[in-house]
């Protein structure tokens, strides 16, 4: 699947916007825009016109004012991808955000709903917070000695990258995680960053305390639009599939998928068992 490439520039970030050519309905995928056009298979690119729109975490700086925290705020992230969703003319259509992404896919569908007909979250737990602890819990009473192992070999190299290149933090602890997140144990995820820039700032600040504090009960009381959350059952990497029981109980209205045989990927993993539950989801709501 081709994909084609553009820049809109916003308050000194290049965001880049990635873009498939199909006959399909529109899909507006948040992210970044080298890394998820890598990973989403053609069983979905095919079906779907996928714009893959840059968080400013991924986008390269183009101003020479010195970055803050103020710089990465959820609203300003917002703000851009209403911004590139109506420049581009994207219709309202469904937002996908995956693993931290989900959080801000729902903020967008809660902010933005006339843009948005359909949330779809993937592999995304509750919060950063306390549920993302019971992740340990699953890890140590679930996984394979094989995937312990490799866990561990991995923490170590992460170490030497950590040292090598402390710049690229986020993508060092993401590939230190493969065995947490992969079904096939080993997995050669770095192939899918390479090339790809982070803002750690972006990364310490959104990861490490707007999505540690986030209260989805809170967001999905204001939410208007249908919700689809899928899980893989052998994710290790984010708070289990389970930890969403008790808040769902309350949400009757939102569904939920927990994808066997697939880890925090289930789109790369499963894509036709994937593709049917999505437009399950989707068409049914």
């Amino acid at each position: 699947m081709e994909w084609k490439y553009q820049t809109i520039e916003r308050e000194g970030f290049a965001l880049q916007v990635a873009k498939n050519k199909t006959d399909g309905p529109p899909l507006f995928w948040i992210g970044s825009a080298l890394y998820y056009p890598r990973v989403i298979p053609s069983e979905i690119a095919e079906k779907y016109e996928i714009t893959v729109v840059d968080q400013r975490g991924f986008a390269k700086r183009t101003s020479s004012k010195p970055e803050s925290r103020e710089d990465y705020a959820l609203e300003k992230l917002l703000d851009d991808f209403a911004l590139v969703q109506t420049e581009l003319k994207i219709p309202t259509c469904p937002v996908v955000g995956h693993s931290g992404h989900g959080y801000m896919a729902l903020s967008y569908a809660r902010e933005f709903p006339k843009l948005v007909s359909h949330l779809v979250m993937i592999s995304t737990g509750p919060s950063h917070g306390a549920p993302i602890l019971e992740a340990e819990v699953y890890f140590q009473k679930e996984a394979s000695d094989l995937r312990k192992a490799a866990h561990l070999q991995n923490q170590i190299q992460f170490q030497k990258n950590l040292e090598r290149t402390p710049e690229d933090f986020f993508i060092h602890y993401c590939v230190s995680l493969e065995a947490k997140g992969f079904y096939q144990v080993p997995f050669p995820s770095r192939k899918f960053w390479e090339g790809i820039h982070t803002n750690k700032l972006a990364f310490d600040y959104l990861f490490g305390e707007v999505f540690r504090d986030i209260v989805v009960e809170d967001f999905f009381k204001g939410l208007s639009v249908p919700t689809w959350i899928c899980m893989g059952k052998e994710d290790y990497q984010v708070a289990p599939y389970y930890t969403w029981n008790s808040i769902l109980k309350e949400y009757p209205e939102i569904k939920m998928t927990v994808m066997e045989k697939s880890s925090h990927l289930p789109f790369l993993e499963r894509p036709n068992e994937f593709l049917n539950e999505f437009q399950n989801a989707v068409l049914t709501s």
